[in-house]
């Protein structure tokens, strides 16, 4: 009884320790360009409203970054490169405190990195020759200059007064509401009225309704048992990105411990209540984590006694295999034995 109470224990601090890590990785869904004199600006957050440049203290971290950078001897990249500066901190207020926070590296300019609107408007995504990519939890910076000492601009009246222009010209023309989507925009501040330019994103995926199916196999109290699983549920889209899964599912498990010729298809019967999130911030490198809980709707031998409760976590390894470390409790978890299953969707 104490080796499945240290097994439940450990089942129970993996979900937590999981979730929690999964909890610093934010989905940055808004991505607004700004276009300078002598710069562009990329701000990549949760909300382009609450996280415009102007608020963001980018004069206080470019500048003790510009101090850094002044100790270190840089050599100029070629016409075709530029160098890449990037700083990364889990504090969204701490700032660059010396040259190992630093990685430096040549990087190739992409000719094809243009971005042309309808009017005729091209914008350059690789410019200038140094690239300063500042990332913290919910929000990522990419600044490029020619210099690093175009960095002081961001201590200037000329750059809190154009950035809050593009702010008022940005919300006014997307409005300041809920967006289900994420905005993807280019900001032209070089003259005095700042103009925008909306740009559509390369994904627009939609809440929907999700039917799905699969077999499984895993072990439950020492014994090899299989399942077939049936899903309903509904997506739900945050942003551009599936980020919750609301479902029913259906599980009828075999275990195998009564078979024989006249009785061999003694099926088990789960019906759970789940819940999962994904907690990327990348439509392209998905991290699904899950919670269900199930009860024993039809009990056909043995194996499970009556009113038998089941917990289980799903971590989703990809679109077709899924790893479930499970508990499985009756008369009010008076009796707790452990499992773990394997799930493949059709």
């Amino acid at each position: 009884m104490k080796t499945i109470k240290t097994i439940a224990i450990v089942i129970i601090l993996t979900i937590i320790s999981q979730s929690a890590n999964a909890v610093s990785d934010i989905f940055k869904g808004d991505t607004i360009r700004y276009k300078f004199d002598k710069m562009l600006v990329e701000v990549a957050s949760t909300n382009f409203i609450a996280n415009s440049p102007e608020k963001l203290q980018l004069a206080e971290k470019t500048g003790q970054l510009q101090k850094i950078l002044d100790q270190l001897a840089i050599v100029s990249p070629a016409e075709d490169e530029y160098v890449l500066i990037e700083y990364k901190s889990t504090n969204d207020n701490q700032y660059v405190e010396n040259t190992r926070d630093l990685s430096l590296k040549n990087q190739k300019k992409n000719t094809k990195q243009l971005v042309i609107f309808g009017d005729g408007t091209i914008f350059e995504k690789d410019f200038g020759k140094y690239c300063l990519h500042l990332i913290y939890r919910e929000i990522e910076f990419k600044i490029f200059v020619d210099q690093p000492s175009d960095l002081s601009y961001f201590s200037s009246e000329a750059f809190k007064q154009k950035s809050k222009s593009g702010t008022v010209a940005l919300g006014d023309k997307i409005g300041k509401g809920y967006r289900k989507n994420p905005v993807q925009a280019w900001v032209d501040l070089r003259d005095d009225e700042a103009k925008v330019f909306i740009q559509e994103p390369a994904y627009k995926p939609m809440d929907m309704l999700i039917l799905s199916g699969g077999i499984g196999a895993g072990w439950v109290k020492n014994t090899f048992v299989s399942d077939f699983n049936f899903r309903l549920g509904l997506g739900f889209v945050n942003r551009g990105m599936m980020k919750n899964i609301y479902s029913i599912d259906w599980s009828m498990m075999y275990d195998f411990s009564n078979s024989s010729d006249d009785n061999y298809f003694d099926l088990n019967h789960f019906v759970s209540l789940g819940w999962e999130h994904n907690f990327s911030n990348s439509p392209l490198d998905e991290k699904w984590y899950g919670l269900s809980f199930g009860y024993l709707v039809s009990r056909n031998n043995d194996f499970f006694k009556e009113n038998t409760f089941r917990l289980s976590m799903n971590k989703k390894i990809n679109n077709t295999f899924s790893v479930k470390p499970e508990l499985y409790f009756n008369d009010f978890f008076k009796n707790i034995y452990p499992g773990i299953r394997v799930s493949v969707a059709f």
